[in-house]
């Protein structure tokens, strides 16, 4: 059995977009989270291998939300 952790990103953007109607791309992201450009695209790519504290405190309260809106644990069986 495997498993992995999948990241939210990408619709956490999506509903944010929704409920503002307006378009965000990674560079309004970055711009209000101070997250690194590159950092954002692994994420939005779901290629992130490294969970750093700093960057999910940051990314939950740019989307007003908990770790586990943003991260989810995923078994393949």
């Amino acid at each position: 059995m495997t498993a992995k952790v999948i990241n939210r990103f990408r619709i956490l953007i999506a509903q944010k977009a929704m409920k503002q109607q307006c378009n965000i791309n990674l560079t309004d992201v970055q711009r209000e989270t101070g997250i690194a450009w590159s950092t954002l695209n692994s994420w939005a790519n779901n290629h992130v291998t490294r969970y750093d504290a700093s960057v999910i405190i940051a990314m939950c309260d740019y989307f007003d939300c908990q770790v586990g809106d943003l991260l989810v644990f995923e078994k393949d069986s």
